[in-house]
């Protein structure tokens, strides 16, 4: 089986938010979005990734899920305030947790060395 390319560890931390519409939050989307998109675009350069959360691939929006690079949870916030989505206190939750990006085709590859782990398996279990 081939092994995937080692990559670096990304610099920055990522901060996962993960925002879930509620009853309220339908006419705000609406309002907002051009202000919601307009932010995005201007701090693009803060974003791992973003986007909708939908069901299936077709289905209503009920969320938004965003990768922020930011040096500390604080500066991540810094820079969710400023999106109308956000200040709106259009979402019902905002959940926010550190994220440690380890693989995958975006990644490039997976941050781990198998070898490495075998040898100091306690840090790592």
């Amino acid at each position: 089986m081939p092994k995937a390319d080692r990559v670096a560890r990304l610099e920055k931390p990522t901060y996962m938010f993960t925002c879930l519409d509620g009853e309220k939050t339908p006419p705000l989307r609406e309002k907002h979005l051009f202000g919601h998109l307009d932010h995005i675009e201007a701090n693009n350069e803060h974003y791992r990734v973003a986007g909708p959360i939908r069901r299936n691939a077709d289905g209503d929006i009920f969320g938004s899920f965003f990768l922020v690079a930011a040096d500390s949870e604080e500066k991540a916030w810094d820079i969710m305030r400023g999106d109308p989505y956000i200040s709106s206190d259009m979402y019902e939750s905002v959940t926010v947790c550190h994220f440690a990006p380890a693989c995958g085709q975006w990644l490039g590859g997976v941050i781990w060395d198998q070898d490495e782990i075998r040898a100091d398996i306690e840090k790592y279990t």
